[in-house]
């Protein structure tokens, strides 16, 4: 039997993953922070190893009897005061998995990075591919440039030996997303809190869809290629209408004017000690939502066995997940 390690295993796309390569009849060698909370990851067969992703030696040491690597773990802060740490988790925690997997002669290695480091195309269904440049003021996002180094280096390391390749997620949504990704709207629609409704629109993922894709990629694919992993096209007010229906609880679509959200959120990154709260999102995400950014995953589909799901069961999965772990009272 196969053991992969994978990092960031206690994450919203690495509890995913695990509980995909547990049902896919693969070991699983869970590396995480030495004080991150694993209760999510105990209800699973995975051996844990805690420590740092700074630490090369123990990195190597745990890799010894593993056969593949799955590498999730970073930081998405959008924010560029938090470049360093960015910096620190993106570009040097991924250099360091890198460098330890060769060291510990792995045979091939699936880096999960993001379609933020890719163009984006404003049609539905008729979205990016892996080959649109990023370009605008998406390119100036701290967290797309430091993927984007992180994902030059895992390419980089096909020239050492190591089979590498980069999978890049849309907007995920599904079960396990306890650190509140796009899982935040369905508590805020719960509690009818939604602060806005935000104009544009995306490509969103089933987080089941997703992890499977990884574990194809472990077999499948082509070393040195990057795969968009996204699926269904719709705009944002879409997706926050079928997260009401499925809470089935009233709640009220606040007509805000989104210019003045991103101009508040923007001057404050300037002159924070004018306002009395930090605004929700920070302006770049505003300015994002704002926006329609589709992508197209035939690549993954062809290549990697890719499936798609459709909105309606993506948000089911983690209405679902959200009602099972005590997040919102039983739907």
């Amino acid at each position: 039997m196969k053991k992969v390690f994978l990092t960031g295993a206690n994450g919203f796309i690495g509890l995913n993953i695990a509980r995909s390569l547990i049902e896919s009849g693969y070991r699983v060698k869970a590396w995480v922070r030495p004080l991150s909370d694993i209760k999510f990851l105990n209800s699973m067969n995975v051996e844990i190893c805690r420590g740092d992703l700074k630490n090369k030696d123990a990195l190597v040491e745990a890799m010894m009897d593993c056969d593949y690597v799955i590498h999730t773990a970073g930081n998405t802060s959008c924010d560029k005061k938090d470049l360093p740490a960015l910096t620190e988790v993106n570009v040097m925690g991924t250099k360091a998995i890198v460098e330890s997997a060769i060291d510990a002669g792995i045979k091939r290695l699936v880096y999960t990075s993001t379609t933020s480091t890719l163009g984006s195309k404003k049609e539905k269904n008729n979205g990016a591919d892996e080959s649109e440049s990023l370009k605008g003021f998406r390119a100036d996002s701290p967290y797309g440039q430091t993927k984007q180094i992180a994902e030059n280096i895992v390419l980089d390391a096909n020239k050492n030996g190591l089979e590498t390749i980069i999978l890049n997620l849309a907007e995920v949504v599904g079960a396990f997303d306890h650190n509140l990704q796009w899982g935040r709207m369905v508590l805020a629609i719960n509690q009818d809190r939604l602060p806005f409704v935000p104009p544009g629109g995306g490509s969103f993922c089933s987080a089941t869809d997703a992890a499977m894709a990884h574990v194809n990629a472990l077999t499948m694919g082509r070393c040195g290629e990057k795969y968009i992993i996204s699926g269904a096209d719709h705009s944002f007010k879409e997706f926050l209408e079928e997260i009401n229906q499925q809470v089935q609880k009233p709640c009220e679509f606040p007509d805000v004017n989104y210019f003045n959200l991103w101009f508040r959120a923007r001057l404050y990154e300037f002159l924070p000690w004018i306002f009395k709260t930090k605004p929700l999102v920070e302006a770049y995400r505003i300015r994002v939502f704002g926006g329609h950014h589709y992508f197209d995953s035939t690549k993954a589909k062809k290549e990697l066995a890719y499936q798609t799901s459709s909105l309606k069961k993506m948000v089911r999965e983690c209405v679902e997940w959200y009602s099972l772990n005590g997040f919102i009272k039983q739907v």
